[in-house]
């Protein structure tokens, strides 16, 4: 049982801290307009909280059956996830937001009050390159039903804390201010990079084991 905490534990802190919802809630106050109502910043919370849960659980349901299939190394996903989400902590660490990429009409679409939930702030904002890579190795590490339940737990639990923490955006922002979200946002660079670290340094050990193995 504690084996099953500290693992459950472990996968809460990489997904919450690669999802970063602070970072993602000031994206949402810019989106918005200045006139919008508590009601629908709420609104907004739930829809694109809802997103990020659907699309997180798919992606760590499918991640074994995309290695089986492709016949992929996941020690090779590895090496290279850590590689985005080292890029990643750089970025948190020097004091930026998340870089949102997405198309003009993506762009036109994130205008419309009813649309930023999805698009950009649930997809690519939230999940994207990093946290995708991390489900999908998570995935294709998983050696028993623990894992899947201690994953899929994990997912539930950042996908809840992604929501609230964005329903309350307006108030945390002016409790702690621009300097504050900026400490914050570095602080989960570090934790990020540092996950990043071994997952690198972990990847580029078993394939090394590998190669010399055989």
């Amino acid at each position: 049982m504690i084996e099953f905490l500290k693992t459950l534990l472990g996968d809460a802190l990489s997904i919450f801290t690669i999802m970063n919802p602070l970072a993602v809630g000031v994206i949402m106050l810019s989106l918005l307009e200045e006139d919008a109502t508590r009601e629908e910043v709420r609104t907004v919370a739930r829809r694109s909280a809802k997103a990020v849960l659907l699309a997180s659980l798919i992606i760590f349901g499918i991640g074994t059956y995309i290695f089986q299939f492709f016949g992929i190394s996941p020690f090779g996903l590895k090496v290279f996830g850590g590689i985005i989400l080292l890029m990643m902590a750089f970025n948190m660490v020097q004091g930026h937001g998340k870089r949102v990429n997405h198309s003009s009409k993506e762009a036109e679409a994130a205008q419309d009050r009813d649309d930023i939930s999805i698009v950009p702030l649930a997809i690519p904002v939230s999940v994207g390159a990093g946290l995708a890579t991390t489900l999908i190795t998570m995935s294709a590490e998983a050696s028993g039903w623990r894992d899947y339940l201690s994953g899929t737990l994990a997912i539930i639990t950042c996908g809840l804390a992604y929501g609230l923490i964005l329903q309350r955006m307006p108030f945390i922002k002016k409790k702690l201010g621009v300097n504050g979200l900026r400490i914050f946002n570095r602080l989960m660079g570090l934790i990020v990079g540092s996950l990043a670290a071994q997952m690198v340094v972990n990847g580029l050990l078993a394939l090394h084991q590998n190669f010399t193995a055989s």
